[in-house]
């Protein structure tokens, strides 16, 4: 997913260690704009997927059952006010 900006970074880590007499071939790749459209798609697409998938909902009821436990809002409620 990420490859492409992974493989442009490299070029540029590359291109450094070498001497930055290499920039004409540093300047063939692609604009960094574009990468990071890749880039972004790829997080979007990630992003949504781990969303929809069954071990974030088993999270997420996890931390509703913990976090509506009498025990963690008395624990919570005291944090927020310490003064009662």
């Amino acid at each position: 997913m990420l490859g492409p900006s992974f493989n442009w970074l490299d070029w540029w880590r590359r291109g450094a260690a070498l001497g930055w007499g290499n920039l004409q071939r540093l300047a063939a790749l692609p604009d960094p704009r574009q990468v990071r459209g890749w880039w972004l798609a790829d997080m979007r697409q990630l992003t949504a997927d781990y969303l929809k998938s069954p071990a974030f909902f088993t999270f997420m009821r996890l931390n509703l059952a913990l976090l509506t436990q009498p025990m963690v809002v008395k624990a919570t409620q005291m944090m927020a006010y310490p003064g009662r």
